[in-house]
Order: C-alpha cells, then structure tokens, then sequence
C-alpha cells in the first residue's frame, strides 16, 4: 500500500497529540483492580468434602471426651493457623453441665476485621458414639464452616468472624453452652451462624427456637431470601415437629445456636438429611453424603455472611412467634395471638355446648341409648387397632419386627388404608349397636376432651394446645351453622390440627430412633404392653374427632346417607382390594438397605463380687440371617427372637476399688469419701452409684458433677474417661446406716474374640464389669472394699 508523505505527518502529529492521554487510560485500566472491592473466593465443594472425608475417615468417630475428639478439636486448630487467623486455640471445657464428668473443648478461629463485633459460625465436631464415623453428624457441618474460615481469611472483613467447632454436642450442646459461659468477648458476639447437618438432599431446616425466644424475623427472612436467590428454594420449617420439639426444656432435638439464644444472642441453626440420614448409627458414612448439598448449606451461609459483612448486623435480638408455613407463605403468628386463639376457642366451644343443649332432644328414658359415649370409645379401639393390623400382618409375612424401617412413608400409606377398613367395619357394628339419635351428648364429649386438651397443654406449652384448639375453633363454627354442607365440611376438617401434630413431619426420625428401645421391649409381656401404649396414646389424641364425627352424623341427613352409602359390602370390597394391591407393593420393598439396618449387641458381662459372668447376643430386630462366632462357639441364627445367652465362662477384672470413708458421729452422721478407681484396660463408660440401705440421700457435696435420682446419687464419666478415677466427695447421712456403692464400667471390647455377620444389621461389642458394695460406716476409717 502506498502511503503519502503528508498524510505520514498528520497521522504522526495526531497521534502525538493523544499519545499522553491513552497511556493514562491505559494504567488506570490496568490499576483498576486494586481499587475495586476483593472477589471472594467461591464456596469450594471439595474442599469441604475433603475436610469431611479426614474427620470421619482419617480420625474416625469422635464421642466427647474421647482421643479421636481431641485429635479433631486440634486438627480444626491447625486448620484456622494454616488458613492466617489471627487467634486459633482450643478452648478447654474444664467442666460439664448436669451429671457428667467428662471434658471436652471447643476449637476456635478468630479472623479480625474492622470491629470487634463478632460473627460466631459454628458446627459441632464430635459424633455421639464410639461406633459412629459421624459423616452427616455432623463432620459435613464442620468441614462447610472449615471451608468458610478458608474463603473469609482472604476477604476483607467489617466484622470479626470467629470460626467455633464444638465439642460435646451430641451429649446436650455442651461444648457450645461452655463457650457462652466462659468466651471472655461473649458480649461482642453480635450474631451466630450454626451448620448441623449438611450433606443430604430434601429439606434444609432452619432451627430457630429456643425456650424463651425464637431467631428474630430479619434472620429468619433472610435466610430465606438468599436460599431464593441461590435456585435452591429448599428451606422449610416444619411447624408441627418445632410444637412437641418445644415441649421439651431445652428441645429433644437441637444443637449449638441454643446456647447463644438463651443468651440473647440472634442465631440460627440450618440442618438437612434429618429424616433420611442414619444419623446416630454405625451408617452414619461419607459414601451417602452428597457435595452438591455441602455447598447448598455452605453458600447459604456464606451470603448471609456477605450480606451482614456489607450491610450491618439488624439490632432486633430475639422474635417471639410460632412460624406456620403456608401454601409457599411464611406466617409469624404471635405468641399473644396463640394465647388468644386458645381462650377464645374455649370460650366458643362452651358458648357452642351451651347453645346445641337448648335444643337437645328430649327422649323418653326407656328409649334412650345406653352407653352411647363407650360404644365410641370402642369404635374407636377398633380403628386404632386396624391402623396397625397392617404392620403386624407384613411382620408375619416378612419376618421381621420393623418391616418398614427403610420405607417408612409407604407403610404410612398402608396403616392409612387399614385405618380406613378399620372405619368401614367400626360402620358394621353401628348396625347391630343403638346409638342417640340426639348430637348434644356426643358434641359434649368432644367439647370435653378438647377443653381438656388444651387446658393440660396449654400449662405446658400454649403452642401445642394451639392444635385442640384449633379442632375446638372449628367444631364450635360447625355446631353454629345450619347450612349442611359447610357443617360436615367443617366437622371433617377438625379433627386435621390433631391429626397433623400426630404425623409430624420428622415422624420418620423418631419412629427409626425408637427402635433403638427395641434392645429394651424383648418378650411378649414387653411387646403387648407397648402396642398398647401406643393405641391408647392414638385412641385418646383421636376421640375428640371420633366424636365430631357422630355428632355430625347425628345432626345431619346428608352426613347419615353418606355413611350408610360407606358401610355398603361394595365399599367394603374395594377397601379390601386397596389394601390387597398396595400390600403387595408393600411386601416388595425390602426393609432393610446399606443405608438402613437394624443393630445387633454382643455383650459380655461380669460381677466382680461373684464372679458370675454372661455372654449374650440381643437385636432390637428379630435375630435373622445371623452368625456368631465367640471365643471356641459357633452359632447360626433364622428366627423370630431377639435375644439368646451363649454358654461361655469368663473373667473380666477389669476394675480396682481404693481408698477409705471415714465417719464423724453426730446427730447425723458425716462420712468422708475419698476412693480411687483403677482400670487395666481403656474403659468407655464408667458410672457409679450411691445409695443408703433405708431412707434416702439427702445432702452430698463433691467438686465432681452428680445428680440425685430418686434418693441416690449419680456420678458419671463417658468417652473413654481416664483410666484412674478419683471420686472425693462428703455426705450427711442417718446414724446407722450402711452406704451402697455400685460401680458399672463399659468397656469397647469383649474378654475374647467375637464375630457377628448378619444380613439385615450392624454388631457392636461391649463388657459390662460391675461391682456392689455394702459399706458399714463405722467411726474409724473403713478400708472402701465393702463386704
């Protein structure tokens, strides 16, 4: 291309001209980034799998106070150092709450930022038994906060993050309530982020009640918003699980948030797999944890950091609501609307009763129904009982005590359709049984119960009575309307509060952890008496509707046809094949999986005093597909029992007792104990137990945690407890009295080798070494070996 001398010049005299200009632009582009806010490093899914993967395989289970909980605790340290905190130590928990003598700790990270109001994000790091890997329970919580603590260290901060994993929370968040007592900064803490539980599908649960308070709404919202946000839209609350949760002071269920809540702190907890990991089970492993769902609870509370680092922290500490979600809504009903709520539903189901008996029938005497309030009381027994005929009849057919124990929702459906063969033939006794035609007596008996319902719950909890009144709120309405249709549409709907608190959501969670009582309910005596505990519990939470419905029945034509249209052989055939066809896809799941099984204990235990010792093998399911091979015996199992005693001799000394009680007479006497136990081996558990030969201790004093039960004194140590123990403590007792001293240590191994194999469950081995002694209290100072 041929180019022009002039056309050379101008284009150099422009160029020239913006030459100055460009290079400015061109470094304050590439300045930019510096000045630009820091990107934060995305939530790494395999980094945190890799922190789960070295908790439960690399350490392995991590009950509190044991080895493999300190090697974890320090790891955690390690980590926080590693990724640049500025403070990372572990807390030692040098004393436990209630009864329990066993240490434990709390790791901590501290990551400054530019105030010392603290964010605290926390997870628990230990697991609850020795034979418990603890994946989902809870190393994935503690490996997303580890991930965390990784990203946060490179990020500017606003506020301090202090990075918590706890010990001992499995034994009633103890490392967690420590930390609240004893952090020197605890009025810092502005906000607490809790992971328990984070690597399962479904649900993503957010724990925000405690005793006295609930998570306030902005953090709950939140919470909610970021989960929208993410594309995951998985949190939910199940409403009716949190109302009996609340039952329990403390929660049966909760973790290490509670702590900061009951300080008045705001925290919230987010937990997943709660019905469908086997948490607490030797399954409890890292091959059913998912890394996509790390990263769900992972990134959730990593833009809620985000959020409050960018934002500010709300001042708003504490909510005092019940969370109803409703059709995709959240409700926050109040706590004064509840209280509300269940008086006025008393006051209209009287007001409601005071009405319906101004038009009660008046009936001859000779003519009136006798009994009519017990025949439903029986109709009810028999619905109660056919609920569960399904259950017992594949128990029959499979051979198996807890046929259901994978497939737990299937079998749900199928006591639902035995329940509705259960009504079907509770209809055929009404035929050939004589019932008031009038509606007032059976109104009155529902408005009775339910006033009694919430009258008791209410004392406990005015959120659970909240249901029965719900069911009274709704009866009342229906007694007071005289359209047909809406009073059977009423009537039907009543009794559904009662029913859903009933069948909770996490009713899979505790059906599964009720069978370990099974080890507990062996032989028939034991079997009948809990199936009767559980139709009585259902036919009393379920008469109230029973009632609401023969009222109805009585008071409405239409309700009366429809039942006699149900109780036609043709209906009753149907039913039949209903429960026929899907009892034989029923009989085709197979109750157990390598997710679900049942357990097996293998137990050696020895008296020290007699010498007597016993081997058994017991199941909380029935002993099938089973071997078992002890010492020099051998032993096959296929049939329907739960526990069987093998003849073998042994010895297991395991345990020494020292020391002396000495005694000053007095009105009452004073005794002075001051004992030493001695192990020659590891032991797991050790628990000693004092008590007078008559009357009960009234007054003991010891620097070790005990509790009193029912006149004796308790002292326990869990977790692989030193092998020397030291039990110093001084009591006031009745002159005359012989002191009781009995000692039951458990030990992880038996005193010979055994082997189990079974099908259908997972097999643990324990020795059970105990000691009683009687100890007369003489004035001189006694040798503590008893008699």
């Amino acid at each position: 291309m041929r180019i022009s001398s002039r056309g050379s010049f101008e284009s150099l005299r422009f160029c020239g001209a913006f030459q100055t200009p460009f290079k400015i632009l061109f470094i304050l582009v590439a300045l930019l980034p510096l000045f630009a806010p820091a990107q934060r490093e995305p939530f790494n899914a395999d980094s945190a799998y890799a922190a789960v993967e070295h908790l439960c395989v690399a350490i392995g289970p991590r009950p509190m106070g044991s080895q493999n909980e300190r090697r974890a605790l320090q790891w955690a340290v390690d980590e926080f150092d590693r990724f640049g905190a500025d403070t990372a130590y572990v807390m030692p928990m040098l004393q436990a709450q209630d009864d329990i003598n066993t240490r434990s700790g709390v790791a901590v990270g501290i990551f400054r930022g530019e105030r010392d109001s603290t964010i605290v994000v926390g997870a628990h790091i230990d697991s609850d038994r020795r034979d418990n890997p603890g994946a989902s329970d809870n190393a994935s919580g503690t490996g997303c906060i580890m991930e965390l603590a990784r990203i946060w260290a490179q990020s500017p901060r606003r506020y301090t993050l202090l990075f918590a994993a706890f010990g001992g929370e499995e034994a009633g968040s103890e490392g967690s309530a420590y930390f609240v007592e004893h952090y020197p900064d605890i009025e810092k803490v502005a906000l607490m982020l809790n992971i328990d539980m984070a690597g399962s599908e479904g649900w993503l649960i957010p724990f925000i009640d405690a005793d006295a308070r609930q998570a306030p709404r902005w953090l709950v919202e939140d919470s909610y918003a970021i989960d929208r946000a993410l594309g995951y839209n998985d949190l939910e609350y199940p409403t009716h699980f949190f109302s009996l949760n609340g039952l329990f002071p403390g929660g049966a269920a909760g973790s290490d948030h509670t702590p900061f809540m009951d300080k008045n702190i705001p925290a919230i907890d987010f937990t997943a797999g709660i019905n469908i990991d086997p948490i607490h089970t030797p399954r409890d492993r890292l091959q059913f944890l998912s890394k996509p769902m790390l990263a769900r609870s992972g990134r959730l509370v990593d833009e809620l950091i985000a959020k409050y680092q960018a934002q500010g922290i709300p001042a708003e500490k504490e909510g005092h609501y019940m969370l109803w979600e409703v059709l995709g809504g959240r409700f926050y009903v109040p706590n004064w609307l509840i209280i509300t709520l269940d008086i006025l539903a008393l006051a209209l189901g009287v007001a409601a009763l005071l009405q319906l008996r101004k038009h009660r029938w008046q009936i001859e005497k000779s003519a009136r129904a006798r009994f009519p309030g017990l025949k439903i009381i029986v109709l009810m027994i028999v619905i109660a009982v056919f609920t569960q005929l399904g259950e017992a009849g594949m128990q029959l057919l499979k051979g198996l005590r807890y046929p259901w124990f994978t497939h737990l929702n299937e079998y749900l459906r199928f006591a639902a359709l035995w329940a509705l063969a259960g009504v079907w033939v509770a209809g055929q006794l009404t035929r050939f049984w004589r019932f008031s035609p009038d509606p007032y007596p059976y109104a009155r008996q529902a408005v009775i119960l339910l006033i009694l319902f919430i009258i008791v719950f209410g004392i406990a909890s005015p959120r659970v009575a909240l249901y029965p009144a719900l069911t009274l709120l709704l009866f009342a309405l229906a007694i007071n309307l005289s359209n047909p249709f809406l009073k059977i549409l009423l009537a039907l709907l009543a009794p559904l509060p009662m029913l859903r608190l009933m069948f909770m959501e996490t009713l899979p969670l505790f059906a599964r952890t009720f069978t370990e009582g099974g080890f507990m309910v062996s032989g028939f005596i034991r079997s009948f008496l809990y199936s009767a505990a559980i139709t009585l519990v259902m036919v009393m939470w379920l008469l109230p509707g029973l009632f609401i419905f023969a009222y109805t029945f009585a008071a409405t034509p239409r309700m009366r046809a429809l039942g006699a249209f149900f109780r036609k052989p043709a209906v009753g055939l149907l039913i039949l094949l209903m429960v026929v066809g899907y009892g034989g896809y029923v009989y085709s799941l197979p109750a157990y999986s390598a997710k679900w099984r049942a357990g097996i204990l293998a137990e050696a235990k020895y008296d020290l005093r007699s010498g007597e010792s016993k081997f058994t093998v017991q199941g909380n399911e029935f002993l099938r597909d089973v071997s078992v091979t002890a010492d020099t015996l051998s032993r096959s199992y296929n049939a329907a029992i739960l526990k069987d005693e093998l003849p073998l001799q042994f010895q297991a000394d395991w345990f020494s007792v020292e020391g002396v009680e000495t005694v000053q007479k007095g009105e009452c006497d004073t005794v002075a104990l001051d004992w030493t136990f001695i192990s020659a081996r590891p032991w797991y558990r050790a628990t000693i137990t004092l008590a007078l030969d008559s009357l009960q201790i009234d007054s003991l004093s010891s620097e070790l945690n005990h509790r009193k039960s029912r006149g004796k004194v308790v002292f326990r140590w869990s977790a692989e407890p030193p092998d020397t123990l030291h039990l110093a403590a001084a009591l006031i007792v009745p002159p005359g009295r012989k002191l009781i001293r009995s000692v039951e240590a458990v030990y992880p191994e038996t005193p010979f080798p055994v082997s189990v194999a079974a099908a259908y469950a997972d097999a643990v081995s324990r020795t059970v070494v105990t000691r009683r002694d009687t100890l007369s209290l003489a004035p001189e100072a006694a040798s503590g070996n008893g008699e």
